[in-house]
């Protein structure tokens, strides 16, 4: 080979050098904006448990502090019978619709 067909050769190796150092450097760009938008994804998330795990002690403590109460009210002496249970249910967020007025209710418990 020539002189000058060594030049040409690596010249045309020049350019395909940087041609591919360009694409690298645009997938290095992707990439970086990927791993900023995961970062944010990330940060979001975290912000989430936080605020999971601080609820959920508010949920236990609120929980507790009503278990004190009943305890201090001392509901531990009724005797409720299952027809009792069936009334109080229909006024719960669990048994649905309220068919009956509630002071009729507390007259059919037997306290």
């Amino acid at each position: 080979m020539t002189v000058y067909e060594n030049m040409l050769l690596l010249e045309e190796r020049v350019k395909k050098a940087a041609a591919y150092m360009k694409k690298l450097r645009a997938e290095n760009d992707a990439l970086r904006r990927d791993i900023k938008l995961i970062t944010g994804h990330n940060e979001e998330l975290q912000s989430y448990v936080d605020n999971y795990k601080e609820d959920e002690a508010r949920i236990a403590q609120s929980i507790a502090t009503s278990l004190d109460s009943l305890n201090e009210v001392g509901l531990d002496n009724l005797d409720l019978n299952d027809a009792d249970l069936e009334i109080a249910e229909q006024f719960s967020a669990i048994g649905g619709d309220a068919t009956e007025d509630i002071d009729v209710a507390l007259d059919d418990i037997d306290l």
